[in-house]
């Protein structure tokens, strides 16, 4: 038992396992050939880098059903580490 919980701890801190959903998927253009397009996301004054930044984008296409998205604009604003961000959500 002391073994098993070790290793369960150990996974979820390399995020080999996880205990929730997993988020939508980034797709290049490419790849969104035949996805049906369900939405846009515009959102803007998002602080942070930019890998946050689609971290936030990834949870926002989850919550509205998508499996991917794709940003079609991300434009830092007049203060550094501030975005305006638009993404097209895939089912």
């Amino acid at each position: 038992m002391k073994r098993s919980l070790a290793l369960t701890t150990l996974l979820l801190s390399v995020g080999l396992i996880t205990t929730s959903a997993q988020s939508a998927d980034h797709a290049c253009a490419d790849r969104v050939t035949g996805l049906n397009e369900i939405g846009l996301i515009s959102v803007n004054n998002i602080f942070g880098s930019a890998q946050d930044v689609e971290r936030i984008i990834a949870l926002k296409a989850d919550e509205q059903g998508a499996s991917w998205y794709r940003i079609v604009q991300m434009q830092e604003n007049h203060n550094p580490d501030n975005w305006r961000v638009q993404a097209i959500i895939y089912a």
